[in-house]
């Protein structure tokens, strides 16, 4: 944001405090104050505002680790720190070519570019392995599918993980702890952090929540798109079976009745 910040303006953009200023043609124009720059929060605003892009899930995820090293300790394996190296690399490369047009081998130097590449190559590779080994499960969900390969330990929050079977009821393993997770485990968690954040903003938008608790087996599972639970496999009708009606998100069970119908029925009773 200092390259977009306007000339003579003290970098305006990257700092906490921003006054107006008056110039000698009597037009309104804003610099920066003090030496405070804005903090994670100010900056995803600004980037917003002036249509710049990044990778903010993976950028929440280094901020956080470099948090608990600067100001307690950290508990992540090795693994799991190389793989916030290489999300830094990718974010670092992504938004130099992309937003600023630059050459991020020429602007970090042979040095610093070639130590990124390097932890970052031999990463990319072993979590590919694990991704493809991931792939070859039948998890009976799309959804779960697309989760299950951005799950991370949640021992030792490595991503490097691999199926303890040649199915999906056998759970997990980390390469790194050997920490083992069972499938309902490791599939509740993974489907909360891949749409967890879909229902928080479709509801913000006055939508309907896009993964519910399983009226059947009671976890956080049923993926209301497919109609189904990605975990017990259970199907909620989605019809009302005395009025017709689509039966909304919210009243979706284990009977066939939307609620208005099944309070009619309790109520003659």
């Amino acid at each position: 944001m200092a390259a977009l910040s306007p000339p003579g303006s003290d970098e305006v953009l990257i700092k906490k405090e921003i006054s107006p200023q008056k110039l000698p043609n009597d037009e309104i124009t804003f610099v920066g104050r003090g030496r405070k720059t804005v903090d994670a929060g100010q900056i995803k605003a600004r980037f917003k505002f002036l249509g710049v892009t990044t990778d903010w899930k993976r950028f929440t995820k280094i901020s956080e680790l470099r948090n608990d090293i600067e100001h307690y300790s950290t508990t992540l394996h090795r693994d799991a720190i190389r793989g916030m190296i290489t999300d830094t690399f990718v974010i670092v490369r992504d938004f130099m070519t992309d937003e600023l047009g630059k050459d991020a081998k020429n602007e970090l130097g042979v040095s610093a570019w070639s130590t990124l590449l390097s932890v970052s190559d031999v990463f990319a590779k072993e979590r590919k392995d694990c991704q493809q080994k991931l792939s070859t499960i039948d998890w009976q969900s799309v959804e779960l599918a697309a989760a299950i390969l951005d799950i991370v330990c949640n021992e030792c929050g490595s991503q490097l993980i691999v199926p303890l079977g040649a199915d999906r009821e056998a759970g997990i393993l980390c390469r790194s702890c050997d920490e083992v997770e069972s499938f309902e485990s490791c599939a509740e968690r993974s489907l909360s952090e891949h749409l967890g954040w879909q229902n928080h903003y479709s509801l913000k938008d006055g939508g309907d929540e896009v993964l519910i608790t399983c009226p059947f087996c009671s976890l956080e599972s049923y993926v209301v798109e497919e109609q189904a639970c990605a975990i017990c496999g259970e199907s909620s009708e989605h019809t009302c079976g005395m009025c017709g009606c689509t039966i909304a998100t919210s009243e979706l069970n284990d009977g066939s009745l939307c609620g208005y119908c099944d309070h009619m029925m309790n109520k003659d009773d």
